[in-house]
Formats: structure tokens, C-alpha cells, sequence
């Protein structure tokens, strides 16, 4: 990929990060203004957080280098997927940077709205899916090795995994009323365990390289490209499993202990008292 449409392209994420910075804050301060109060503008220490790990991971140096194997690029991926993005879901930004939007375009987006069944476009099972179609559609080798060589491609491919995973972590993560907890949560995590894990799986036991694109770049910094994608395969494996695990477990001693406070408290019983009360008055002294 020419260097020059890279430095283009990480200048254009930088802008659209600084914009969603901005709208932001004129967002939360409308809110503020309004009936609404404060209610709505979530963690904004989170939404700085995700701002700063998708531009280190995306812009040079730092992103420049991490696109030139594929184990590095799995690493990229994998961040925004499952760090960026859950910060981006726990900032709760959606509203406050629609609201902070200028008025003509937020008319639009607000008629848009009104036009689309929102529910079902961005309820649990279609973020769920998209999640998981966006995972598997960009590694398919034509759509990877594309992004590998085409700068628009690349682009379209991290903004991709980022809103479909912040989708995706928005019902588990995000300041809403009905996120989804207790076994609802745990399926919801669980039933996305196979597709990242056989994903994985096939990357790591191929026997021939999938990416002639990504091969090259490889072979030209001195890394067998079989080997290059066996460890992007466990990259792509392992900490995927492991985030979706442990949030699972987590949501699961949430739900349990949620279920201990609203139990009534047991009553438990005196042995020594019972069995002095149950005693012979009067025995043999």
C-alpha cells in the first residue's frame, strides 16, 4: 500500500475521531441544558480511551508496523474489536454525539430514524450477527488480501469491526435499561465463542498460506507466511475466547449474586439451644 494514501488515510481516522470528540461535548452539553439532565452521557473517560486505542493501532508508526505481518494485523484487529470497542460502548456516546451534531444533519439522521424499525435493525440478534458476519466476511482471503492492497478497502474494513463489535458490546456494556445479564448475557457471549474460535482455528491449522497479499509483505520482512498465519490464527483464537469467557463468568456471579440479595436471608439453627430444649427436665443430677 502506497505510503502516501496510508498517511491520507490515517489523517481522515484522525479527523473522525477529533469530530466525534466534538460532537460529543456539545452533545453532553445540550443534554445538560435539557429536561434530560446529565442521564445520558455516560463514561466520557471511556470514549477518550477508545479515541486514543484506535488511533495508536490505526495511524503510524505504531499501525504502520502492526499491518505488515499477519500476526500483527490480528493484533489490530483484535484490539478494536475487543477494546476499543467495548469502550466505546460503555461511554454511551451514541446520543450525546447525535445531539451535538448540526442541526440540519441531525434532522436527517432523526427522520431516517423514524423511517427504519431501529429495534430490529440494532436489537440484540441482528447486533450479534452482523458482529459475526463482519468477523468472518473480512477474512475471507479475496476481501483480506483487497484490504491489504487497497487503501478505501482497509479503511472500510476497521471501520467495519469497530461499529458492528461496539454494536455488539453496546446490549452487554452499554447504559442502557434492558442490557442484556444473567443467562441471557452468558448466551448471548457463549453463542459468539464457536464462530471466533473456528475462525481461528482455521488459520491456525491451514497447511497453505490464504493471503497471497499478505504473504508477500511477509516474505519481505523475512517471516515464512505459513508461519506468519498460524500465529495470527492463535491471536485471532485465544484472547477472542478469552474476553467472551470471561465476561461470561463475570455476568454469571453478577446474575448470582443479584439472586443472593433478593433471597430472603436464611434462618439458621442454634444445635446447643435445640438440644438443650429438647433435654429431660429434671433428670438425674
Amino acid at each position: 500500500m502506497p505510503r502516501l494514501l496510508l498517511l491520507t488515510a490515517a489523517f481522515g481516522s484522525l479527523c473522525a475521531l477529533v469530530a466525534l470528540l466534538l460532537c460529543y461535548a456539545a452533545g453532553v452539553r445540550r443534554l445538560r441544558r435539557s429536561q434530560s439532565g446529565g442521564a445520558h452521557a455516560g463514561h466520557p473517560w471511556a470514549l477518550v480511551a477508545a479515541v486514543v486505542v484506535i488511533a495508536v493501532v490505526t495511524t503510524p508508526p505504531l499501525g504502520e508496523r502492526l499491518e505488515e505481518r499477519l500476526a500483527t494485523h490480528m493484533v489490530q484487529h483484535i484490539t478494536l474489536i475487543v477494546v476499543a470497542a467495548p469502550l466505546l460502548a460503555m461511554s454511551g456516546c451514541g446520543l450525546p454525539a447525535l445531539v451535538g451534531l448540526p442541526l440540519p444533519l441531525r434532522r436527517r439522521l432523526v427522520r431516517l430514524r423514524r423511517r427504519v424499525a431501529v429495534p430490529g435493525v440494532v436489537g440484540p440478534h441482528a447486533a450479534w450477527g452482523a458482529h459475526i458476519a463482519a468477523l468472518w466476511l473480512w477474512h475471507l482471503p479475496a476481501a483480506y488480501d483487497e484490504a491489504v492492497r487497497n487503501t478505501s478497502a482497509h479503511v472500510a474494513e476497521h471501520a467495519c469491526f469497530l461499529l458492528t463489535a461496539w454494536l455488539f458490546w453496546w446490549h452487554l456494556l452499554g447504559p442502557v435499561r434492558r442490557r442484556l445479564t444473567g443467562p441471557v448475557g452468558v448466551l448471548y457471549l457463549v453463542a459468539a465463542i464457536p464462530p471466533g474460535a473456528a475462525l481461528g482455528a482455521l488459520l491456525t491449522f491451514s497447511s497453505q498460506p490464504l493471503y497471497p497479499a499478505q504473504g508477500h509483505e511477509a516474505l519481505a520482512s523475512g517471516v515464512d507466511p505459513l508461519v506468519d498465519q498460524r500465529l495470527g490464527g492463535l491471536v485471532m483464537w485465544v484472547p477472542l475466547d478469552f474476553v467472551y469467557v470471561a465476561l461470561a463468568v463475570g455476568l454469571v456471579g453478577g446474575w448470582l449474586h443479584h439472586l443472593a440479595t433478593r433471597w430472603p436471608e436464611p434462618v439458621y439453627l442454634d444445635v446447643d439451644h435445640a438440644l438443650d430444649d429438647l433435654a429431660p427436665q429434671g433428670g438425674p443430677r
